[in-house]
């Protein structure tokens, strides 16, 4: 089905995001266990959780990419509910609203840097492609790369393949940036240069869900941290409560894990 995106005003004090009820399985595999999700305007949320504990098929059903089997979704003005039969602009619209960032880059490598950041504002906002460039150039600026736009990206680092990545999903214009263990495929070194340029997003005000297991990044950034085991959310609260008094003893043991571990290993599958 295609046409308009059903839009519902979202009211002033409305979530930016907001998910109910998503569960997700492969086979029988319950990945995720009706997990509720509301994210303010503005707010930064970092989603935490052992391998396999459902963080990024979370991710994933928030823009539909993978299809949750029960729940809903809203970016926006956007609302699509798993199991209807759906508008396809509406899950287009939702995609719109919500910028993606994986681990790996997966940058067109036959198209050059400005390319890669011009190719949605192009093919699916009907940019003129001057003004596509003009804005790609301003974002390149933004992430630190304008003076790499024309290198294709086998001449970048990993570091500044994300980056693009980011000034990618930026010029859809997104309500909402997810990032999905955006320098877990990084050698340790390119690591900052990540986080500083999503540390500038959340001053700037982007509303932002985070998965990683960068602790300092979240006592930074984070307004609430969020700790999922089993498909379900077993603690969440400001990073001070989660990092210095967590309640829950798989928190605990979590937490102790990975500040023995300062990276996980690159490129490792994650649920």
């Amino acid at each position: 089905m295609s046409g308009n995106p059903t839009v519902v005003p979202l009211a002033a004090h409305a979530p930016m995001l907001e998910a109910r009820g998503i569960r997700k399985s492969f086979g029988n595999l319950q990945v995720l266990r009706g997990i509720d999700l509301a994210v303010e305007r503005g707010e930064v949320v970092v989603m935490m959780g052992p391998s396999g504990s459902g963080k990024s098929t979370l991710l994933r059903c928030l823009t539909f990419l993978e299809e949750p089997d029960a729940g809903a979704v809203r970016v926006g003005d956007i609302t699509v509910t798993a199991g209807e039969t759906k508008n396809e602009s509406d899950v287009r619209a939702l995609r719109r609203n919500a910028g993606m960032v994986f681990q790996h880059f997966n940058l067109f490598p036959h198209k050059t840097v400005i390319e890669n950041v011009m190719e949605g504002p192009l093919s699916v906002r009907g940019m003129e492609k001057a003004d596509a460039r003009a804005l790609g150039m301003d974002l390149l600026g933004k992430v630190g790369l304008a003076d790499h736009a024309d290198y294709y990206p086998s001449r970048l680092s990993g570091g500044q393949q994300q980056r693009v990545a980011i000034a990618r999903a930026l010029a859809m214009e997104p309500q909402v940036m997810l990032f999905d263990e955006p320098t877990s495929a990084l050698d340790p070194e390119l690591v900052g240069e990540v986080l500083n340029v999503m540390r500038n997003l959340a001053r700037e005000g982007m509303t932002m869900v985070v998965v990683t297991h960068e602790i300092a990044f979240a006592q930074d950034v984070a307004d609430r941290v969020m700790l999922m085991d089993g498909g379900v959310v077993v603690e969440k609260g400001t990073p001070a409560q989660m990092f210095t008094s967590a309640r829950e003893e798989r928190t605990r043991r979590f937490l102790g894990l990975i500040n023995r571990r300062p990276q996980d290993a690159p490129g490792r599958p994650v649920l």
